[in-house]
């Protein structure tokens, strides 16, 4: 099947009606807006929306991993560029994915205020920051490719690390340093890996953690982390780490 994107105007549309449209997004669907083809263009990109049935809608990391993987999957072949038009992804979230979204995100929990905004923060995806964190599609593509430009360790390893602790997530994702650089960003995956998988789990702490990235970032404005090599990164972190622990 051919990949379908939103117009800008029916994104706009369905912005300004979130509240009109709340029995929709809690338990109905939105087969009326999209019974207009004239809202919707085709792509020249075919892919196959009946794996989105497969996505766990549960916010454990089981169920994270589970589902970047699948969108790595369906959707891994898609450019960048593409991945960064908000006219997809909230094709997607009112579309296949509309009930995985709504249970995910907890709507039937919410109400009012709380609701409309919720919907606007996971339903839509204005600016590159929503897109990688908080649209609840778009989110998983940024994340499973992300991590998969990590060499030498199996893509679903790598997520698991990631997505262990939310704390660790946000902190690596939220910081340019360690997310746009990719040599960065493969010290501590690997790093996170090693010590997952030794049982040593004291890196995931979240003060730790955190202290840890701050002194990556720091490091990063003298050094300039991204002209380095990654064993040297990693020589760092075991570094600080080591004087953690001491």
């Amino acid at each position: 099947m051919k990949i379908n994107i939103l117009k800008t105007s029916a994104v706009i549309e369905l912005k300004r009606n979130i509240s009109s449209n709340i029995d929709s997004y809690l338990t109905g669907n939105f087969e009326h807006f999209f019974a207009d083809p004239a809202r919707r263009i085709e792509l020249d990109l075919e892919y196959d929306p009946t794996r989105f049935s497969e996505f766990l809608p549960g916010n454990g990391a089981t169920e994270e991993v589970h589902n970047c993987l699948l969108m790595e999957e369906i959707l891994g072949k898609i450019t960048p560029y593409l991945a960064r038009d908000e006219r997809l992804w909230v094709y997607f979230t009112h579309t296949y994915l509309l009930e995985y979204s709504r249970v995910r995100w907890e709507l039937d929990k919410k109400t009012g205020e709380e609701l409309v905004k919720q919907i606007e923060i996971h339903f839509f995806a204005p600016d590159k920051r929503a897109i990688e964190r908080d649209n609840a599609v778009s989110r998983l593509w940024w994340i499973a490719n992300l991590c998969s430009r990590v060499q030498n360790i199996p893509l679903e390893e790598v997520l698991e690390c990631l997505l262990l602790y939310s704390d660790v997530r946000a902190s690596i994702i939220e910081r340019p340093t360690t997310s746009q650089c990719l040599n960065v960003f493969s010290a501590i995956t690997k790093k996170l890996s090693s010590e997952y998988k030794s049982g040593n789990v004291t890196i995931f702490d979240r003060r730790t953690f955190r202290d840890l990235m701050k002194k990556i970032n720091l490091f990063g404005g003298i050094k300039l982390l991204n002209t380095m090599k990654e064993d040297d990164i990693v020589a760092f972190i075991n570094q600080e780490l080591a004087h953690s622990a001491s």
